[in-house]
């Protein structure tokens, strides 16, 4: 997928200008989105510097002994949420959200996020987003479905559950949905969003000059790319509007 990806007019015209890229894995987890990419970056040449970011210090832990092996080569992490970024002073070429977790992300701090990626890439940066669309999903294929099998094999499966309307809260467009590991019957509850393709463009359009858009396995899922930050100040969206407030 990052092959392919480097192969985008503006990636081209960002290697052409630069020899070595810093890259910063949002919400990276163990790495995988970051370490994949930075293959990608080393196999074409190019010298790469990698940051991956995360709020969970074991998967942080995981992810430099996973770039370790298979980069051969020693990784930057920082423990923080994604949305105060822009606080520790950084400048990358490449941001990367992986792995759908734009869910995560209420609309208020989905853009928070962004203006906080687009404040800390240098001009020529770009943020790679990747996205699936889950309006069209739940309307038009699926339906929406009170439980959800979202893994299972032979030793583990996790449900997740959702209630009435009183676990959907329209002031930040959110669900909050149950996840229950079957096996152990530990439970953690999260709030999601239901992104689609269009509302997450629509958001980096904002903050980004252009944003183009790569499917990988349909029109359905793939990579945003938004290029061209606009230079607005994250300060400006530092606090929560008064309907966000109201809901908590």
């Amino acid at each position: 997928m990052f092959r392919r990806v480097l192969e985008h007019e503006w990636f081209e015209e960002l290697l052409r200008n630069r020899s070595r890229v810093r890259v910063l894995d949002i919400c990276g987890g163990t790495g995988i989105g970051g370490v994949a990419l930075a293959k990608a970056l080393l196999e074409k040449g190019c010298g790469v510097e990698l940051v991956i970011n995360d709020l969970r210090s074991s998967a942080l832990e995981k992810a430099r002994e996973y770039a370790k092996r298979l980069l051969g080569m020693d990784i930057e992490t920082l423990r923080e949420d994604a949305v105060n970024l822009w606080r520790h002073g950084m400048r990358v070429d490449v941001a990367l959200l992986y792995g759908l977790s734009t869910p995560h992300f209420d609309p208020y701090r989905m853009i928070q996020l962004t203006v906080s990626t687009a404040w800390i890439l240098r001009p020529h940066g770009l943020f790679i987003v990747e996205e699936s669309d889950r309006v069209y999903g739940a309307l038009c294929r699926v339906g929406y479905k009170e439980v959800i099998v979202e893994r299972g094999d032979e030793n583990q499966l996790v449900l997740s559950l959702a209630g009435g309307a009183e676990d959907y809260d329209p002031r930040t467009g959110t669900f909050r949905r149950v996840f229950l590991d079957v096996p152990s019957m530990k439970r953690v509850v999260m709030k999601l969003r239901m992104w689609d393709v269009a509302g997450t463009a629509a958001i980096l359009w904002t903050f980004f000059e252009d944003v183009d858009f790569l499917p990988t396995r349909s029109m359905l899922r793939g990579l945003l790319i938004a290029r061209g930050p606009r230079g607005i100040d994250p300060e400006t969206y530092s606090e929560i509007p008064k309907i966000v407030r109201c809901s908590t």
